[in-house]
């Protein structure tokens, strides 16, 4: 009972990336295209660069995901607690 098991299920965790952050970059210059009418570019241009953003930033997350998912490892063993078997007694009353 002094021995500790070794675990049998494992958690993955993704990998860090900037995507997340270039596709909020991406939706403000969708938003700034709209509302930024000729504030140093024509209001397009902003639109253009944050839809390429978006696009490529969610093309990658999509990739890694797909990638992080099918790398996990299909079969995993149950995992259960070893319980210590006691016996119990009812209480008597008096």
């Amino acid at each position: 009972m002094s021995q500790i098991t070794k675990p049998t299920e494992t958690i993955q965790l993704p990998a860090p990336s900037w995507a997340p952050a270039v596709f909020a970059l991406g939706v403000l210059g969708l938003i700034a295209g709209t509302f930024a009418n000729d504030f140093m570019f024509p209001a397009w241009f902003y639109a253009f660069v944050g839809f390429f953003f978006c696009l490529f930033s969610l093309r990658s997350m999509i990739k890694k995901g797909r990638r992080a998912f099918y790398s996990l490892p299909r079969e995993q063993g149950d995992a259960r607690a070893e319980l210590p078997v006691e016996s119990f007694t009812a209480p008597t009353s008096d």
